[in-house]
């Protein structure tokens, strides 16, 4: 039972959160049947599809194995937040026209899940074999950068505005990896304070040291989102769409190949956030050792 206490404070929330699950009779049944349900609440509201939501599963199960029930909290916070901003989103014409821009729609698929949920996994699974305090961060800031992500895109078409290159600060189609908003950036940020400070009342206790930690969860998600966009814009594979004239993220286009106007063809979107990802965490690990 102490092996799921270890990634937590003993006064944190977090401690008191696996303490009261794990005092529960028959308490990795509950820990399935929970998981399983969340796992099919996904699918029956169109969030994921058969294979993502096998992949949330395995994933919701590594995290509360290293980091414990209040870790399996934190990441909730992202797909509930997702699923809000997605279905707010759901009639708005901006957000249809950028769905035939991007490459995959509707239904997240075992690699988003991945993409997104991947550079966790690793680190759950490293946690398990070397509990460091740094891991904890690193976490932090892996769940940070996909939720910051995630509201920069979602909240920049909610509000409509407009979004331009991050690079050139030419105009840009909405849903276009590379494009900016303000309002966008500024729910970037939001989303990455929002996930910081869940994260660290989970694991901490209020202090000088602690509330640098929160900071460095914050910065490290808010700037791995803007090295997404720019990886976006600048590796990731643009294609010419001929009859509609305009740029998409699609390779194929009703079984024809498109034409590579930009970036480099094996890098898609899915790639791009996974690589955002594991910078947004390298940068949080290398901040923690600065003012350790």
């Amino acid at each position: 039972m102490n092996r799921f206490l270890a990634s937590a404070s003993p006064s944190s929330l977090a401690s008191f959160i696996d303490n009261f699950f794990l005092s529960i009779d028959y308490y990795v049944v509950w820990i399935i049947a929970i998981l399983l349900i969340l796992s099919i609440v996904a699918v029956l509201t169109d969030q994921l599809n058969i294979g993502g939501s096998i992949a949330a599963f395995f994933l919701g199960v590594m995290i509360i194995l290293a980091f414990g029930f209040g870790g399996l909290g934190v990441y909730l916070f992202f797909i509930i937040g997702a699923a809000i901003l997605s279905k707010l989103n759901k009639n708005n014409e901006i957000y249809i026209e950028a769905r035939t821009i991007q490459e995959k729609s509707g239904k997240r698929d075992f690699a988003q899940v991945f993409a997104n949920g991947g550079i966790g996994f690793i680190l759950a699974a490293l946690y398990l074999f070397f509990p460091h305090p740094i891991i904890i961060i690193m976490f932090g800031a892996s769940v940070a950068e996909a939720v910051s992500d995630t509201f920069a895109g979602e909240v920049g078409m909610l509000t409509k505005s407009r979004v331009v290159s991050i690079l050139t600060g030419r105009p840009l189609k909405p849903g276009l990896s590379g494009g900016v908003s303000f309002q966008g950036t500024l729910a970037s940020l939001i989303g990455s304070f929002l996930i910081a400070i869940l994260w660290y009342s989970v694991y901490y206790s209020p202090s000088i040291r602690t509330i640098s930690y929160m900071a460095i969860v914050t910065l490290a998600g808010f700037i791995g989102s803007i090295v997404d966009s720019i990886l976006g814009l600048t590796i990731q594979a643009h294609y010419y769409d001929e009859k509609e004239n305009k740029i998409v993220e699609k390779e194929y286009l009703n079984g024809k190949k498109l034409p590579l106007i930009r970036g480099i063809r094996t890098i898609n979107n899915d790639k791009v956030n996974f690589l955002s990802n594991m910078f947004s965490v390298a940068f949080a690990a290398f901040f923690y050792l600065i003012i350790r």
